[in-house]
């Protein structure tokens, strides 16, 4: 965009003054307030010349001023000419309306100002569309056939003038007519458009932002009412020419220089408009608050209304008032009301067929929005929406219909570790996972997959049956098992699946979805990565299990109902100096509780912060009473990973280690891997902390779940603890048992414990065996390097009473086996 200049100075409103004042004078002597001496009659038509060429020169000034100099300059040439016309017609003294020397000077006006509309058109368009244009013209018309009939007609019938005088006649009124309706549209539709640009706000417009229309005449209105006052000049002069009676001063001549003034004054406001915008635009934008105010809507409706009917309408009127059909003055009416007809049947043909476009794009809009609402917009799948519009139908259908319902295990620490933009890709994968398995099913079944919401997933499946869940819910958790690799990263996916089938008492959404969760809650508790189906009574008893777990766990540690039980680990040399604290609860009214049970529902339940916290002050005041009589004891606790990443976890261990007289290096805290891919500041500097306190940190049941070997060698871990899946495969727990599949796991057992020895070793971690339950484990897990054993051959957990003094055995050059003799630990719990 063009730099614009800085705004108009003094002087121009000092010209603008000048001009008006000596049209005043003009006015005041047509008026007959005082008159020329009979010697300056012939320079009678010169006085307004000044105001004319005055406001050419001040819109020639002002157009560098504006964002459409062009424009402003044509009209400034049109106006000039004007008055150079009027110049050589006042000399000339011309009044009976034949060619003269002045018309070409008359008619550049319109020619000017018609270039002019046609560039500020190109620049800023206004009258856009077809049906825009359509409409002016059928105005045009309509009042074309006014004219013809009340002055074209009886002037041109009438007139012993020439071919070329008569055609000048008819050019000034039907050029100015034209060059009028193209800017009373420019200036109605600018109206429009300039009040949908601003803001409503609670009823009316806010102060800075009144649009320039309605309210106050913008230089659009302005141009268009001095070229009002121009045409009627020119219909007054052809009238009183028609009866031969223009002198030279009467009426039209005060329009004349009115029209110009006003077209000088249009010029200054559209200086300061554009100063006001380019001021408006360097202000600071909006705030939220107001940009989120909904924009008025654009007044167009009434005008587009109205125009064609108008133009129609007044034609018609007009043929009414005919009596002699077959006059000249008749057959124009009755050409021009055709012409009209045509142009406004012309006109609704664009408005039918633009009304038809909008009702395909309201029914593309209608049929994207309903896509929208039942469809996820992340992965694509249907939503919860869908759902529920779609299982009735399919249960209206009487097939079973079978729901499962798929739970991601430990999405929420993906996204705590990786954060929410890699979370939404691992769910993009699954979800495109699970809709391929799922389509494995067409030819048999019609499958529909939903995501209910967060990591949870539907697939719904009719005519399905009890066989039919068990093998899709097997195939959709077999095409999750597939590693993910998301910012370096690799991930296992797991998942829960329960599932469950209408019948006569489930024949409605709620039903099939509770008995699904319920179901799927089981496969939780089963150990995860698992399928189950709802079974009748069992899973509704499981549920009322569930909700009194939790109700009692809420009062379980005011009623001091927790306890520790310590299983040890026994070193290569055969030593016993290391127990790790397990949780037990018995509960008042439940008894014994496993902690598989009801571990999962307090973490659900948001209690196992306030359980660990007991359970690190339990441990460290056991291993305090300890130490006193055995201070080479140590003993190992479980720490969630979002406990330990606590702001307050630290100063909180410190302050129990200072309060029992520990030091760091009698504690060593267990987290599952699922830190292994929490690739975090935090987790690191905590785990650095741990270090320099000279407390050990393992990674419990390594090589089962998210495992990430990059990761080793950034967090700072001193363990690994390979978990007992590996180690129930090195041996048979009754020879002669051997299968061949068997051998096969026994050997692939064999590798990864191998495998994950030989890492330990590289990265300087000891390396311990849980579930060693069988002198053959023993033996394979020695063989194979491990630095120390945990399971029942070594003992299980019991409480701290029931702990013997160990023996030390050491081993002999031999047997690298080192075992407890009679193993004592073998024999309690």
């Amino acid at each position: 965009m063009r730099p614009l200049s800085s705004p108009p100075s003094q002087h121009i409103h000092w010209g603008l003054g000048t001009v008006a004042a000596i049209y005043l004078l003009h006015l005041s002597r047509v008026l007959g307030w005082w008159h020329l001496p009979e010697v300056a009659s012939v320079s009678s038509g010169l006085l307004y010349v000044p105001v004319v060429l005055g406001a050419a020169a001040i819109m020639w000034e002002v157009a560098r001023h504006t964002a459409q100099p062009r424009v402003w300059r044509l009209l400034s040439l049109g106006t000039l000419l004007w008055g150079v016309g009027q110049i050589v017609f006042a000399v000339l003294q011309l009044f009976s309306g034949v060619f003269s020397a002045a018309d070409p000077f008359f008619l550049a006006l319109p020619a000017c100002f018609l270039l002019a509309f046609l560039a500020l058109e190109r620049q800023e368009p206004s009258l856009v569309g077809r049906e825009v244009w359509l409409d002016v013209a059928a105005l045009v018309v309509s009042v074309g056939a006014f004219l013809w009939y009340f002055l074209l007609a009886a002037q041109l019938l009438n007139s012993p003038n020439d071919l070329l005088s008569n055609a000048v006649t008819v050019a000034y009124p039907l050029s100015d007519l034209l060059l009028l309706t193209l800017l009373l549209a420019r200036a109605w539709r600018g109206a429009a458009r300039d009040w949908g640009q601003g803001r409503w706000v609670q009823g009316q417009w806010p102060q800075h932002e009144r649009p320039i229309g309605w309210s106050r005449l913008d230089w659009d209105w302005t141009l268009a009412l001095g070229m009002a006052c121009f045409i009627a000049a020119d219909l007054g002069y052809s009238f009183l020419t028609l009866k031969d009676a223009y002198t030279g001063q009467q009426w039209p001549d005060t329009l004349w220089p009115l029209a110009t003034l006003l077209f000088a004054v249009a010029a200054v406001q559209a200086s300061r408009g554009q100063t006001n915008r380019t001021q408006t635009s360097r202000q600071p934008s909006l705030t939220p608050a107001a940009a989120a105010l909904p924009e008025a809507p654009l007044r167009m409706g009434l005008r587009t209304l109205i125009a064609p009917y108008a133009a129609l309408g007044s034609s018609f009127a007009l043929l009414l008032t005919l009596q002699e059909l077959r006059s000249a003055q008749a057959q124009g009416v009755l050409v021009a009301t055709f012409v009209v007809a045509l142009l406004v049947a012309a006109r609704q043909t664009l408005a039918l067929r633009e009304l038809e476009s909008q009702r395909t794009k309201l029914e593309e809009s209608r049929t994207q929005l309903h896509h929208q609402a039942h469809h996820d917009p992340l992965t694509g799948l249907g939503n919860r929406a869908q759902f529920d519009s779609l299982l009735p139908h399919l249960l209206a259908a009487g097939n079973p219909v079978g729901v499962l319902f798929i739970d991601l295990d430990d999405f929420k620490f993906v996204n705590d570790a990786l954060g929410h933009r890699m979370g939404d890709q691992l769910l993009k994968e699954v979800a495109g996972r699970l809709q391929l398995a799922a389509g494995l099913d067409a030819a048999q079944a019609v499958t529909h997959c939903i995501r209910f919401g967060g990591d949870e997933f539907l697939v719904l499946t009719t005519p399905a049956s009890t066989e039919h869940l068990h093998a899709l819910g097997a195939r959709l958790l077999n095409t999750l098992r597939d590693p993910v690799i998301l910012a370096g990263q690799t991930l296992h996916v797991t998942a829960c699946l329960g599932g469950v089938l209408s019948g006569p008492d489930a024949t409605n959404a709620e039903t099939l979805l509770r008995r699904a969760d319920l179901a799927m809650y089981a496969a939780k508790r089963s150990g995860k990565n698992a399928v189950r189906l709802y079974t009748p009574g069992r899973h509704d008893h499981l549920a009322a299990r569930r909700v009194l777990l939790e109700t009692r766990l809420r009062g379980a540690l005011e009623r001091a109902e927790f306890r520790l039980f310590y299983q040890p680990q026994q070193e290569r040399g055969g030593q016993i100096r290391r127990f790790e604290a397990l949780l037990r609860w018995d509960d008042a009214e439940l008894g014994s509780v496993a902690p598989g049970e009801f571990i999962p529902v307090a973490e659900s339940a948001g209690l196992m912060i306030d359980i660990g916290n007991w359970v690190i002050e339990e441990a460290c005041r056991q291993l305090a009473e300890w130490r006193h009589t055995q201070p080479e004891r140590r003993v190992a606790i479980n720490i969630d990973p979002p406990h330990l990443m606590r702001p307050d976890f630290l100063p909180r261990l410190q302050a129990i280690l200072t309060r029992y007289g520990l030091p760091g290096t009698a504690l060593e805290l267990e987290v599952t891997e699922r830190l292994l891919i929490a690739d975090d500041d935090q987790a690191r500097e905590t785990l650095r902390a741990l270090l320099e306190l000279g407390i050990d940190v393992a990674v419990d049941d390594f090589g089962v779940g998210q495992s990430s070997l990059a990761a080793l060698l950034k967090l700072p871990i001193t363990t690994l603890k390979i978990d007992r899946a590996f180690i129930s495969e090195l041996g048979p727990a009754v020879l002669g048992k051997e299968t061949e599949e068997g051998l096969h796991g026994q050997q692939a057992a064999y590798k990864v414990v191998q495998a994950v020895v030989a890492l330990g070793a590289a990265l300087g971690l000891r390396v311990v065996a849980e579930g060693v339950e069988t002198p053959a484990q023993a033996q394979a897990v020695w063989v194979l390097g491990c630095d120390a054993i945990q399971g029942y051959l070594v003992g299980r957990a019991v409480p701290p009473e029931q702990i013997p003094v160990p023996l030390g055995v050491q081993p002999s050059a031999a047997e690298p086996l080192p075992l407890m003799p009679g193993n004592r630990w073998g024999k309690l719990g």
